[in-house]
């Protein structure tokens, strides 16, 4: 009864190891990518797989369930990796960038890079796959900067 063909029976954070940088970066391409993202609270607390709840329920799922007391939530929110997640989703809500084009420009391996253009601005994200070091840049008639650097 705990198999779903359909879902990853873990967190979106414990599928990359519970590693913060590979964490935002995949984050970051997932709000790049074509489409509305969805971040689920669990996500957006960068929480871990909740083992416990699985075995007191028996389901599968209750994985990524966790049910976090006031005190989790503050806590999560003073560690980096949510503040920075919370920055690339008030940049993902806020830049008009992405709701226009969605280009993914030819690099040479690892680099993954993602343009998004709409409304005069450009935000591209030029990521290292490997080693999970990525920025985001904002461009603009007036001229360019980074406005995310991890």
């Amino acid at each position: 009864r705990n198999l779903d063909l359909y879902q990853i029976n873990c967190t979106y954070y414990a599928a990359v190891g519970c590693d913060d940088d590979a964490y935002l970066l995949a984050r970051a391409i997932q709000f790049f990518a074509p489409g509305i993202p969805q971040v689920y609270y669990v996500g957006m607390l960068a929480g871990e797989n909740d083992i416990a709840l699985v075995e007191a329920t028996r389901n599968g799922r209750d994985i990524n369930r966790h049910n976090y007391t006031a005190r989790e939530v503050d806590e999560a929110f003073t560690r980096p990796v949510v503040s920075h997640l919370g920055e690339l989703m008030r940049l993902r809500n806020a830049s008009v960038a992405f709701e226009g084009d969605c280009v993914a420009v030819e690099t040479q391996d690892p680099v993954l890079r993602i343009s998004r253009s709409h409304g005069g601005e450009t935000l591209v994200l030029d990521a290292n796959l490997k080693t999970h070091h990525f920025t985001v840049e904002r461009q603009t008639q007036n001229g360019s900067s980074v406005v995310f650097a991890r």
